[in-house]
């Protein structure tokens, strides 16, 4: 025999031995009682089962990022594949030049709006909208597994070619946020997005350079295509993405 809170009595629940309700029940009922306890405990288990699993499981919704020191500006980003391009915290702003902090911090929670830590780094990572950014394998990738809030970062150089004038997204297992896109425009010295710098990519520049401007090759992106330019595709001239 043993004791439960079985039976309401007023705002109550009156203490008595299970065994006196199950001799209560003629005719089998008792294993009728049975039973449907046994199904709500199995019901209880499987709700509190599924809430455990999902708290480990990113909402893209719920998830948060910010842009440090940016407010209305469009931003530009010049990157190389080998990851020697301009760090976030450096982005310019578009066709001013003005270097800008641009840092990216995403908190990363669950559909119940709680922080998930050590999410891993390379299952969050960034993307321009239209696809003309070019990474490398894990080139954009946050630059550490989420911590104990929850929060992870980009400000270290990403690893990419190709260009887009669309705008930057941030991704968590391949799905973007629901929040929106940034305001930042991507250019590499890899022009053509193909993983290494070389004489393939200088055609365009120079095609730019006696022709009229073209964002992909304005590497310093002041509105101006001249030796600032120049020099930082020189000084990328080999790079890849190995």
């Amino acid at each position: 025999m043993f004791e439960g809170y079985v039976r309401p009595l007023g705002n109550q629940y009156r203490k008595i031995p299970i065994a006196i309700l199950l001799e209560s029940n003629p005719e089998g009922g008792h294993l009728m009682f049975i039973r449907k306890i046994a199904l709500i405990i199995i019901c209880i288990l499987l709700t509190f089962s599924s809430a455990l699993a999902t708290t480990d499981v990113p909402d893209p919704c719920m998830s948060i990022a910010t842009m440090d020191g940016v407010t209305t500006e469009t931003v530009s980003l010049f990157s190389v594949p080998n990851g020697t391009g301009v760090d976030l915290d450096e982005a310019q702003i578009f066709n001013d030049g003005t270097i800008i902090d641009a840092t990216i911090t995403l908190v990363v929670m669950n559909g119940y709006g709680v922080p998930i830590a050590d999410f891993p780094a390379e299952d969050m990572w960034l993307d321009s909208s239209d696809d003309g950014l070019a990474p490398c394998v894990v080139g954009t990738m946050a630059d550490f597994d989420t911590d104990t809030n929850g929060q992870t970062s980009w400000t270290s150089p990403l690893h990419a070619g190709g260009h887009s004038m669309s705008s930057c997204i941030v991704l968590i297992n391949g799905q973007p946020l629901c929040q929106g896109p940034f305001a930042m425009y991507f250019n590499s010295a890899d022009v053509n997005g193909d993983g290494i710098v070389n004489l393939s990519d200088l055609g365009p520049v120079a095609e730019a350079f006696y022709g009229s401007y073209d964002y992909s090759v304005d590497f310093f992106p002041d509105g101006v295509l001249n030796l600032s330019d120049i020099g930082r595709f020189a000084a990328a001239m080999g790079a890849s993405c190995q």
